[in-house]
């Protein structure tokens, strides 16, 4: 029992003295060095599409060097998606977001490292991240780097875009959103309300396509586009007619209404071959909507409706033996521009294919005697075939509300004013040396004339839209014309837009 005593008192000293063990190690109280991400004011994140994202974070090295550290920053391609894209490997961001729009409720995740390079530990922060729809009015540019794809830019500025200041180029936006380019080369852009959204159609030689100009994602082509397939897709032109939207293909006409269908429809019937260049007349309530010179019948075509209701049939021009000319026979022209003004006239400049003469031919804008229309009789012919450097022409602009032509050669712009008897040809502008001409056109809002409310930009149908190329840098230029009825151009207020590869379309967007 004694022996039992003894044993549990000496078994209470060790434990006792034990217990008084004084930790002389610093673990429990040293904290260890790492960096600190201070993230202050940024809870969350947003940026404009196609903006650089610019992010300054306030780092801690907690002793460590500088020089030992890495970083990386990424951000998921789609939310939710747990596939990541390197935006950069530098200490602070600064990186251009390309992705589309984010929906409500969703973000991207930003992902910051910092590597200790000694210890191979990361110090790691994310964010949500809102991409916000950076594209709105302006002016979409078609251009191509390599001569056989399309990419897509964009232009917003003061001059074109309504309630905005400053001036914003995204560049190549198409391709950054959409990983690829558009095969083939943009001939023509269109802006469209297509059952209630924007849409912007472009054709190539064999592709009609269709963006949604809110983040500029293809969104169809071909068939896609169609209530019925076409057997082949030979892309002419795009236009458009009071409730009646165009395309004319491989020499047929389509027609749809865009305010209650999504697709076009099928082709007029018609015996007429159409060329790519018509007089469509978009004001409200014309007595013939289409007219166009048929360079295969050589003669000219009018078409009194669109409308299911109305007579979609294609008539020629009957002819006239004692008028201007005679629209029923005039062999081996070409079309080179034509319009229908606001006053209601279908007006047209046409080359001879073998001798090189150029002519205007006016018409009047015909008549209606129900059941039929009238057909647009001649009214003028001027032979512009002496205009200086007009066998050169590269592009013919007439304005709609003026009896003014506008030619251009490669380096040179004229005006031709025809209210007169005798049309008056002037010289207008010359590019900058080196620049030569890539397109020429008026200048109008994607709903011009045919807006509901609101006013339009100063410049709306009062500037040329001229693109230009050096063989290395393409240019956009406004060009403001002033003293109606004479084609001056108002050069001190010219504007410039740079930057872009060789421009093969433009078109306006809302």
């Amino acid at each position: 029992m004694k022996n039992i005593l003894k044993i549990l008192v000496l078994l209470l000293f060790v434990i006792v003295t034990h217990s008084c063990y004084e930790d002389t190690s610093t673990l429990d109280v040293n904290t260890i060095q790492g960096v600190e991400i201070d993230t202050t004011g940024m809870s969350s994140i947003s940026v404009y599409q196609f903006d650089n994202l610019v992010l300054e974070p306030n780092l801690n090295y907690g002793g460590l060097s500088e020089s030992q550290l890495a970083y990386e920053w990424k951000i998921n391609i789609e939310p939710n998606d747990t596939i990541y894209q390197v935006l950069s490997e530098v200490r602070n961001l600064d990186s251009e977001i390309a992705f589309p729009p984010t929906f409500p409720g969703y973000t991207h995740q930003l992902v910051y490292t910092v590597t200790d390079l000694d210890t191979d530990i990361d110090y790691i922060m994310s964010w949500p991240v809102t991409v916000l729809n950076n594209i709105g009015e302006g002016i979409v540019i078609a251009e191509t780097f390599d001569g056989s794809t399309t990419d897509i830019s964009h232009i917003m500025s003061a001059d074109v875009t309504t309630d905005f200041t400053g001036e914003s180029i995204k560049y190549q936006i198409y391709s950054k959103i959409n990983g690829t380019t558009i095969p083939g080369i943009t001939k023509q852009l269109k802006y469209y309300q297509i059952y209630g959204k924007n849409a912007v159609l472009g054709i190539t030689d064999d592709l009609i396509y269709k963006i949604d100009p809110l983040d500029f994602t293809l969104a169809g082509t071909n068939d896609d586009l169609f209530y019925v397939a076409k057997s082949n897709y030979i892309p002419q032109a795009l236009g458009q007619v009071y409730q009646g939207s165009l395309f004319i293909n491989n020499g047929s006409l389509t027609s749809t209404y865009f305010g209650a269908s999504q697709k076009f429809g099928v082709s007029f019937s018609s015996d007429y071959e159409v060329p790519s260049i018509i007089a469509s007349n978009p004001l409200y309530g014309p007595d013939i909507v289409i007219n166009f010179y048929d360079e295969v019948n050589d003669q000219f075509v009018y078409q009194t409706s669109i409308s299911s209701f109305g007579d979609t049939n294609m008539y020629p021009i009957p002819a006239s033996v004692d008028g201007a000319f005679n629209p029923a026979s005039l062999p081996n022209k070409v079309n080179m521009a034509a319009i229908a003004s606001t006053s209601g006239e279908f007006r047209y400049v046409l080359k001879d294919e073998v001798t090189g003469d150029v002519g205007l031919y006016l018409f009047d804008g015909g008549g209606y005697e129900y059941p039929t229309g009238i057909p647009p009789s001649p009214l003028a012919f001027h032979d512009l075939t002496s205009a200086p450097d007009i066998s050169e022409a590269k592009s013919f602009v007439f304005l709609d509300d003026q009896k003014v032509l506008y030619y251009a050669t490669s380096t040179k712009i004229y005006a031709v004013i025809y209210a007169t008897s005798t049309p008056v040809v002037q010289e207008r502008y010359t590019f900058d040396a080196g620049e030569e001409l890539s397109i020429m056109q008026v200048y109008q809002q994607a709903d011009y004339p045919s807006r509901s409310s609101g006013d339009y930009l100063p410049l709306n149908n009062k500037a040329l839209l001229v693109a230009t190329y050096d063989g290395t840098e393409g240019r956009v230029h406004l060009l403001p014309f002033i003293n109606a009825g004479v084609g001056n151009i108002d050069t001190p207020n010219i504007k410039t837009f740079s930057g872009f590869n060789r421009i093969t379309a433009m078109g306006t967007q809302l």
